[in-house]
Parts: structure tokens; C-alpha cells; sequence
């Protein structure tokens, strides 16, 4: 994974660098916010580490322009003891985890695995997503026109048949959605808890 860090401070930048790297991903500092949302502009990360106290910036206000401009990246709150309120304030608008300064390698790799099977979610609910568009664009309904009596017609055909046991051969030139059609009596007949093939 590649991991941006926002904070003013050099020797944390450097020093949570090195952990993330020890742990081999990526990691990249940024000594402020609008540094920080630079290099989301230049690069894709796949989740951000970002300090509340950024010297004269606010860093609740640099998590809300990474919400808006990056919806479903994962921001890391950093933040010292005494901001602990304001990191719950953090997370109530959208940042996905907080680390309390100073923290440990042990907690800093629980926060880590969590960003992971956040983003491991991520990706499985988008591949899903493509999933299910994919299967709708394949749907009878999505392509024929069933208000012409015609087909209307057919597809009471097909359908009563596809209740029977007979096999029922569908023919027809390319691209004219034998597939979709022979999906549609799939779905429809006693086959239907089998997979398609």
C-alpha cells in the first residue's frame, strides 16, 4: 500500500516513513496540508496519515478537503494526548481510525491492518458493483423491448417452456441476444440454483 504522511513535524514524518517501510509498503511526507492535498492531486494513494496540529493549518479543515475530493480514501488521524477530542470530532467526519502521539509499533500495525482490510473491502465491493452492472446490462429487459405484442408473445413461450424439462434451442444472427434470451430461460426454469454455462 502507499501511504501519504501529512505533519509539520520532520522526525515524525521520517520516523513513521521508516516503520511503513519496514512493514513493506510505501510511504511519503508532507510537511503540510496543502502540500499534502498537492500530492493527492499528482499521485494515488491508498490512504493518508494526517496530523490535527499542521502548525498554522487546521487540520480537521485539510480532512475535510480530502473528504470531498477523495471520498473513499482512508485518512489516519495523528493526534497528540491533548487532542484526543478533536480526533473524535475527526472521525466523526469521516477519518477511519485515530493514533495517539506518541504511539507504539504495535499499535501503529493494528491501525495499519485495519486500513488494509478497510481497503481490501473497498476493492471487493467495487468488483461486486462492476458485477452486478454487468449482469444487469446482460438482462432481457435491459435490451428487448417486451411492449411489442411480438415479443411479448415469444417470451410467453419461452418462459412456459422453460418450466419443462425440454431443451430448447435458440437461434438467431450475432448480436442479437440469443445469450440474454437463453439468461432469461436459465433464471426462469428448474435449472435455475445451477450456474449458467
Amino acid at each position: 500500500m502507499d501511504f501519504l504522511i501529512i505533519d509539520d513535524d520532520k522526525t515524525f514524518r521520517e520516523a513513521t516513513c521508516f516503520l511503513i517501510d519496514e512493514e513493506h509498503h510505501y510511504a511519503e511526507g508532507a510537511a503540510s496540508g496543502q502540500v499534502g492535498l498537492k500530492r493527492l492531486k499528482e499521485e494515488k494513494f491508498d490512504a493518508v496519515l494526517l496530523d490535527l496540529n499542521l502548525g498554522q493549518e487546521n487540520g480537521l479543515d485539510v480532512l475535510t478537503e480530502i473528504q470531498n475530493a477523495y471520498p473513499d480514501l482512508p485518512v489516519v488521524i495523528i493526534a497528540a494526548a491533548g487532542n484526543i477530542k478533536t480526533a473524535v470530532e475527526a472521525m466523526r467526519r469521516g477519518a477511519v481510525d485515530f493514533l495517539k502521539k506518541p504511539f507504539g509499533n504495535e499499535q501503529f500495525l493494528t491501525v495499519l491492518a485495519r486500513v488494509q482490510r478497510l481497503r481490501q473491502m473497498g476493492q471487493r465491493i467495487e468488483r461486486l458493483e462492476r458485477e452486478v452492472t454487468e449482469t444487469r446490462a446482460q438482462e432481457a429487459e435491459s435490451i428487448f423491448d417486451f411492449t411489442a405484442p411480438a415479443m411479448q408473445e415469444v417470451m410467453e413461450t419461452l418462459l412456459r417452456a422453460a418450466k419443462t424439462p425440454a431443451s430448447i434451442l435458440i437461434l438467431g444472427e450475432s448480436g442479437t441476444g440469443k445469450c440474454v434470451i437463453a439468461r432469461a430461460v436459465h433464471q426462469n426454469s428448474h435449472l435455475a440454483d445451477k450456474p449458467f454455462s
